[in-house]
């Protein structure tokens, strides 16, 4: 089980492109660092699966917040496509989400979505992501790895930069993220705290 400190902006146009310049190698930005050659573009499809009506039931249940078959492809290939199963249980604190999941691989997919609809869990949602990945190193915190995706999520432009394990102390990380949001010029007030299911629904902020 890994810790998870993420948080994520959404983006207009502009704001966008000027992230794709920076992470892409077109123009560099005083206090990042861009891995070299790890620019990824993928593309994923994330199903969700509960036993409930709606997230009320669920959380008052205690089912985990992310019941999720997810896969993925480098865009452009889709026979190296692969799957992934994810058990996530979130919690958000001062606006970050700190998330605690186990992911594992699994080669046929089907299988899984075959147990969960006989054990009585249902389809409730769907995310389709097109993203660019890539690792950062910053100023704001030296030694921590930044991992960003500039992404349109059922259309929507968002930046989303997590921290996965780390030894650094949660609350550093979360203001390290923060300072790394204002390194590309964003307004850390328009973070969204909203799950994905309530952004793509319209839910209330």
């Amino acid at each position: 089980m890994g810790r998870e400190i993420e948080i994520k902006i959404p983006l207009t146009d502009a704001e966008y492109d000027k992230i794709f310049s920076v992470i892409s190698g077109e123009q560099t930005l005083p206090g990042l660092e861009v891995e070299a050659d790890g620019l990824e573009h993928l593309l994923k499809s994330d199903t969700y699966f509960s036993r409930y009506a709606s997230r009320e039931e669920s959380k008052a249940a205690g089912e985990p917040q992310v019941i999720r078959i997810r896969s993925e492809a480098s865009a452009g290939d889709k026979t190296n496509e692969r799957s992934y199963f994810c058990i996530k249980r979130k919690t958000i604190e001062n606006g970050i989400e700190l998330n605690r999941e186990d992911e594992t691989f699994v080669e046929k997919p089907e299988v899984i979505r075959d147990l969960l609809l006989f054990s009585g869990y249902h389809q409730f949602f769907e995310k389709n992501k097109n993203a660019y990945g890539v690792h950062c190193q910053s100023v704001v915190l030296p030694g921590c790895d930044f991992h960003l995706e500039l992404e349109m999520v059922n259309g929507l432009k968002y930046i989303e930069v997590e921290v996965t394990d780390g030894t650094d102390a949660a609350d550093d990380v979360r203001v390290a993220l923060e300072k790394f949001m204002e390194l590309f010029g964003l307004n850390t007030s328009k973070r969204d705290r909203r799950s994905w299911m309530e952004i793509i629904n319209g839910g209330a902020k």
